[in-house]
């Protein structure tokens, strides 16, 4: 039975397609069902998706509840209506990319943040992410919202402040409070901010801002499950990756020892559908 599985973030999607032989990998813009209407993801499915699948599994982010859930299978049969589909929310695909059968702790890390118990192929307990506005702690949203507050209030030291000013090439604050503000995804704008600054070399000023961030998702979010010290935790996600050596190193002053970095989620999940 031919497959197709997507993981859908905020930013980007990654599909694979599995027939007879190797499994085809693509890649388009992310379907989030508070951002777009049916219509909108329909038709990004008739430009990035040419094949015809029998059976879709597909894991987004904002995907969890019945509300959400029931946008994005709306559009996808409408897309593909003779396939049987399930949807799931990300912080499942992850879950089920990386701990398959297992049990452990699971924080994806991305565009936004989350993180959840998981046990058997199903999430027992997530966190209350929020979203960008209110939370997503440790998120690339969070890192840039956190930069462009830092730099704009003046609490950067000379040489952090200069760096900054140059990746974000010099634009007055109305520029970019236009830009956000005005943004049709302020999100993706906020994780953009977060991918000019944050790259390497890194000033002290920069580590901490992210020890910071990742610090505040461990305390918002990571703690609402009780961890506990010994448990097997998976951080996977473009931020966790990117930054995989301050999380660890933060994970690690907080008590937390059994933490891995985990990417491609994509092709985790073609290894737990097959």
């Amino acid at each position: 039975m031919s497959t197709l599985i997507a993981d859908s973030g905020g930013t980007k999607t990654d599909w694979a397609f599995l027939s007879n032989g190797e499994p085809d990998f693509f890649s388009g813009s992310g379907l989030h069902p508070a951002y777009m209407t049916v219509d909108q993801i329909e038709n990004e499915l008739d430009a990035t998706v040419s094949v015809t699948p029998e059976q879709i599994f597909f894991y987004g982010a904002g995907c969890h509840g019945s509300g959400p859930a029931s946008k994005l299978e709306r559009a996808i049969l409408r897309a593909f209506p003779d396939a049987n589909l399930e949807v799931n929310d990300d912080l499942t695909g992850v879950a089920r990319a990386h701990l398959r059968q297992y049990s452990g702790l699971i924080a994806s890390l991305g565009t936004g943040s989350i993180c959840g118990r998981y046990d058997s192929g199903q999430i027992l307990k997530r966190s209350a992410a929020l979203g960008y506005a209110i939370g997503d702690e440790g998120s690339a949203a969070d890192l840039g919202r956190t930069i462009l507050k830092s730099f704009f209030r003046h609490l950067l030291d000379k040489e952090t402040s200069e760096i900054v000013a140059d990746r974000l090439n010099n634009r007055s604050y109305s520029e970019w409070m236009d830009q956000i503000y005005n943004s049709y995804r302020p999100n993706r704008e906020l994780a953009a901010v977060a991918g000019r600054v944050f790259i390497n070399p890194l000033t002290n000023d920069l580590r901490e801002i992210i020890s910071s961030c990742f610090s505040n998702f461990i305390d918002a979010q990571f703690c609402e499950l009780t961890p506990e010290k010994d448990e097997k935790i998976v951080c996977s996600g473009s931020v966790a990756v990117a930054h995989a050596g301050i999380l660890l190193d933060t994970m690690s002053n907080r008590g937390f020892e059994n933490v891995s970095i985990k990417e491609n989620v994509i092709e985790g999940l073609v290894h737990y559908h097959s």
